[in-house]
């Protein structure tokens, strides 16, 4: 199974989904990863999809569980990091 395929199968709250696309409008790629990651240097866009596909699953286990630790704005700054770069990967032919 293909990364992309996993990316798109992916089920989470309309809501959550609406806000993330929003949130594209005003996305400045170097200041919000380097905030989520607390890095200097960005790496290339797969590297930061498979670090954001961690953490966004770890606040979704969250979100799914009730839990206190949850933090919905920061969820949806990584949904739409991951909306982003996900347009930053080539193409399929």
């Amino acid at each position: 199974m293909q990364l992309e395929d996993v990316l798109y199968g992916m089920k989470r709250p309309k809501i959550l989904l609406q806000a993330a696309k929003i949130g594209l409008k005003t996305y400045s790629r170097n200041r919000v990863l380097k905030h989520l990651f607390k890095a200097q240097k960005i790496p290339q866009p797969m590297q930061v999809i498979k670090q954001l596909m961690i953490n966004e699953m770890t606040l979704e286990k969250a979100r799914k569980s009730g839990s206190a630790a949850y933090d919905m704005k920061i969820h949806i700054q990584i949904m739409t990091a991951l909306l982003q770069e996900i347009c930053l990967l080539p193409k399929k032919p």
